[in-house]
């Protein structure tokens, strides 16, 4: 948040580690699945993001070769990741005159504008998805190419174009939640990201759902497993090791508020602000 020091310091002053909220003048409020799925159109009703991690330098020196064809210089990356700048010159450079080039400099052009990368395999994230079947069409594109005669260069000029419009239109989108999936929003579950679990509190931010909020329970607490540090290299398979949040995520993730009439008047019942002050 450069230039916004002030904000950011503010909003820090109002952070509760006991709620993971921030506790402002109109009440408790956070980010939840809704947000997630207006700002950023990511999908919120599928498995968890999670599976095995490795920040050894031998593992991501492989992966580099494997996606990028080059291996990394010392300055080019640090604490497992790489530098985006060593991404776009691995970009700019590529010949492009092959298969493989063509398919290594659409996932570092990718990487550069979304920040991600299109990985060959399963353990992609759902933003990913949206483009294997893309790359995994490329030898297919190459046998069409001999057939009706035209440039594969053109061919693949014009699905890189596509890739890229679509990565822009699917991560700038604001089209938002639609009614059908609110309910999927205020979910009551635990939210899995590797080695990250945080809990979704959709009954302490009703009103950002429309509903009227009352005073709501104890926060739940996630013990050692939230905000866990990790120091040095990290090889683990976050599936086994959580494999209770990840399970609560896929078969609790269905419990939901239950979403009434949406409100009119969002000034907090005096029952609510008597407790919150």
């Amino acid at each position: 948040m450069r230039g916004h020091s002030g904000l950011l310091s503010a909003l820090v002053e109002r952070w509760r580690l006991e709620t993971h909220t921030f506790h402002l003048s109109v009440g408790e409020v956070t980010v939840t699945l809704e947000d997630v799925s207006y700002i950023l159109s990511l999908p919120i009703n599928e498995e968890a993001v999670t599976g095995r991690s490795d920040s050894s330098h031998q593992f991501l020196v492989e992966n580099c070769i494997a996606y990028f064809g080059q291996e990394p210089s010392p300055q080019d990356h640090v604490l497992g990741k790489v530098n985006i700048a060593w991404v776009r010159r691995c970009r700019d450079t590529e010949p492009c005159d092959t298969q493989e080039s063509l398919e290594r400099y659409v996932r570092a052009h990718i990487f550069c504008v979304l920040g991600t990368v299109v990985f060959p395999d399963k353990s992609t994230t759902s933003l990913n998805s949206k483009f294997l079947p893309l790359l995994r069409d490329f030898h297919r594109i190459s046998a069409y190419s001999r057939v009706i005669g035209a440039d594969i260069q053109d061919i693949y000029g014009g699905l890189l174009r596509i890739l890229v419009y679509m990565a822009a239109i699917y991560g700038s989108r604001k089209s938002g939640c639609p009614r059908s999936l609110m309910v999927m929003c205020s979910t009551q579950s635990p939210l899995v990201s590797f080695e990250c679990i945080e809990w979704h509190l959709a009954d302490r931010v009703r009103r950002q759902f429309g509903i009227q909020e009352l005073p709501p329970g104890p926060a739940f607490d996630l013990g050692h497993d939230h905000c866990k540090r990790l120091i040095g290299a990290q090889n683990h398979d976050w599936r086994q090791i959580y494999s209770r949040w990840v399970n609560r995520w896929r078969f609790d993730r269905y419990n939901t508020l239950q979403l009434d009439e949406e409100i009119i008047d969002f000034h907090p019942l005096p029952v609510y602000y008597e407790w919150y002050t």
